[in-house]
């Protein structure tokens, strides 16, 4: 198994973002004038097992139009097809994408991918709500021409600390788990690499390590105890399991999958080799 970041261009987010008030202000500061982040990768991951490439979103493309909390910086010569083609990689190669939510800095890059496409079908149910058509409108945020997943249902029951799950690749070293929180179908994609490693593509599931060892619910999450009980979950895991948490927005993800540091949930730290 090999697994690359790819990197399609940069955001930069309101500090509101990254650190919310707590109660009523949590999702209102993000509209109201503030701080911005320093640049944050926009990653998506390949993954190459078993003679299939596949890929853990799409990232973001140079037409993105920025919200009210967050600044695209994305590049033509930055999207996916520059991305993968860094990375030795052939985009007419990707058998299959797995997505981990539908947020346009993960989904936008489908423009450029004619294979397989796969969601959650609780995320897709959330994608075709009242409320998910508003939000898109409000904050113009179409989703990529011919944006057509394939909903599939986690029902293989748990995989270590996820109570939800989905395996993904014939020798279940690939499998989908159960992130809500972020969105109300989030999910986190668990690779178990040669080592015996498992290499978490976090998606959104948090921004940062620091997040996720802090237990810091995000600013956009529907529900805030969902996501904090799902955090306490990924921590749980990697207590179990020498994990490598990879967020796609943390500019610490790159360095800790060629490292292949993992994480110690029992401290607020990351450890050479568990």
């Amino acid at each position: 198994m090999k697994i690359h970041a790819l990197t399609t261009g940069a955001v930069r987010v309101k500090h509101s973002f990254l650190f919310p008030s707590a109660g009523r202000r949590r999702q209102l500061d993000l509209f109201t004038p503030g701080p911005f982040s320093d640049p944050l990768p926009i990653h998506c991951w390949a993954i190459e097992h078993d003679g299939v490439l596949r890929l853990v979103d799409t990232g973001e493309t140079a037409a993105a139009g920025d919200v009210p909390f967050a600044r695209m910086e994305v590049e033509p010569e930055q999207e996916l097809p520059a991305a993968i083609a860094a990375a030795g990689l052939a985009l007419e190669d990707v058998a299959e994408v797995v997505l981990t939510h539908a947020h346009g800095d993960h989904i936008d890059g489908l423009v450029h991918v004619r294979g397989r496409v796969l969601i959650n079908e609780a995320e897709m149910r959330a994608v075709r709500s009242a409320m998910g058509r508003v939000m898109r409108r409000v904050l113009r945020q179409p989703l990529p021409r011919g944006f057509a997943p394939e909903p599939y249902a986690l029902d293989d029951g748990p995989f270590g600390a996820f109570p939800r799950s989905r395996t993904f690749s014939d020798d279940g070293r690939i499998v989908v788990v159960d992130t809500a929180g972020h969105t109300a179908g989030h999910v986190s994609v668990v690779c178990v690499d040669d080592a015996g490693r498992h290499v978490l593509l976090a998606g959104d599931a948090t921004d940062s390590l620091e997040q996720l060892h802090a237990r810091r619910a995000d600013a956009v999450a529907p529900d805030t105890e969902v996501h904090v009980a799902t955090l306490d979950r990924i921590l749980a895991h990697c207590a179990a399991h020498p994990t490598v948490y990879l967020p796609s927005h943390d500019p610490g993800s790159a360095g800790r999958l060629r490292a292949g540091t993992t994480v110690d949930a029992g401290r607020p730290a990351v450890l050479a080799g568990g």
